[in-house]
């Protein structure tokens, strides 16, 4: 299934206030979460999701309650996010185990996150979130270190080893670098965030790393990359457990969502990134926001990497993360609570990104999203989106 956000009315559709956005799409109030607003209308039920640990926290956040600007439907449940990785997302909702599965790249087959044996026609996917990513290390005293994708792939590939490494030296004059070994952080499992990591390491390389956009898993005996063999490596199981271990120990470098690098009692710093002009730039919300722009005519289903994007100050380690659903909804109240919680969530719940560390989704894609979960029905035939209870 391929969804194309593009046409001549995306420069009408960004000048629209997020009100007159809601109201075009959808009526005076669905997605606003305001009274009336029938998203936040449903059967009593309980929804299980998962995957992403790149999304989790703005999915975690939104689906607590308890949080202003979540999705405060009384007769919602939600199981407890896995944040597993985008490879338990896919998983999970094709073997039935999630109403939802999130994913940092839709499931499609070019790119090996299709799980064998699903057709993704069956599937709604959609945009949900949309974040970028930090080279983060732990060096005290050594703030904002500039480095080049190459000097990455060469630590990942296990060729640089120390700290004060001539490579590091060069794009950091000035700074004096400690003889400290460099611990190689992984990811154990499938994961989005690994392959958002390896497809900028690629592009920005120009082809000159032991493998393409992958999820897989980079290191460990045996892998495409070299750390494994010769270098100090430690695997973790998604974006917390990484961001804790770069946090507890001193000389490692890793790769998280940049949220993490807001969680009180994480000191993690972040490399200094080249765009494709070859300039340096910190992340923040406004480059990873110009991520997005560079590439809002042509995002698909086939053709969803924002990874190095011209432009400037664009951010190259960016992605937005996928919430996968299945068109036909066996459980009626399950579905339509599902359908009403995505919905919500790509419309007024992106005035809560930002707190999150996240950036709101263009409002094209916004309106796309909408469009596309309306199609979403039960078993026998009905939308779920649009019914009132």
């Amino acid at each position: 299934m391929k969804k194309t956000f593009k046409g001549a009315s995306v420069v009408a559709i960004a000048a629209m206030s997020a009100s007159t956005l809601i109201a075009g799409i959808a009526g005076a109030a669905q997605g606003d979460g305001k009274k009336g607003d029938i998203d936040l209308v449903t059967p009593t039920a309980s929804i299980a999701f998962g995957g992403s640990s790149f999304s989790a926290p703005f999915v975690t956040f939104m689906a607590n309650k308890a949080n202003a600007g979540a999705y405060n439907n009384p007769n919602a449940t939600f199981g407890s996010n896995s944040a597993a990785g985008s490879g338990d997302g896919r998983s999970g909702v094709t073997g039935g185990t999630y109403q939802i599965g999130f994913s940092d790249q839709p499931m499609n087959l070019a790119a090996g996150t299709l799980p064998t044996g699903v057709n993704p026609a069956d599937y709604t996917q959609i945009p949900l979130a949309l974040g970028g990513a930090v080279v983060a290390y732990n060096l005290p005293g050594k703030d904002g270190l500039k480095l080049t994708a190459a000097t990455i792939a060469l630590i990942y590939n296990g060729k640089i080893t120390k700290w004060n490494d001539a490579a590091i030296a060069a794009t950091n004059p000035g700074v004096t670098l400690p003889n400290t070994t460099i611990t190689v952080e992984y990811r154990s499992a499938s994961s989005g965030t690994t392959y958002a990591f390896t497809d900028y390491l690629a592009k920005a390389t120009q082809g000159k790393t032991p493998t393409g956009a992958s999820s897989a898993v980079m290191e460990g005996t045996g892998k495409l990359w070299g750390a494994g063999t010769t270098g100090t490596v430690a695997a973790a199981s998604n974006n917390a457990s990484m961001a804790s271990q770069i946090n507890s120990t001193e000389g490692a470098i890793g790769y998280v969502e940049y949220s993490y690098l807001l969680v009180p009692g994480n000191h993690l710093q972040a490399a200094q990134l080249q765009g494709t002009d070859g300039k340096f730039m910190a992340p923040t919300l406004t480059n990873i926001a110009n991520a997005a722009a560079a590439s809002l005519k042509t995002i698909t289903t086939d053709n969803f990497s924002i990874t190095y994007l011209p432009g400037k100050n664009v951010w190259p380690f960016a992605t937005y993360t996928w919430a996968i659903i299945k068109n036909v909804q066996t459980d009626a109240a399950k579905g339509e609570l599902a359908v009403k919680f995505l919905d919500y969530f790509v419309q007024g719940g992106q005035l809560k990104a930002a707190a999150n560390g996240f950036v709101a989704l263009p409002k094209a894609i916004q309106v796309s999203d909408h469009k596309a979960l309306a199609k979403v029905k039960d078993a026998t035939g009905k939308v779920l989106l649009s019914q009132k209870k």
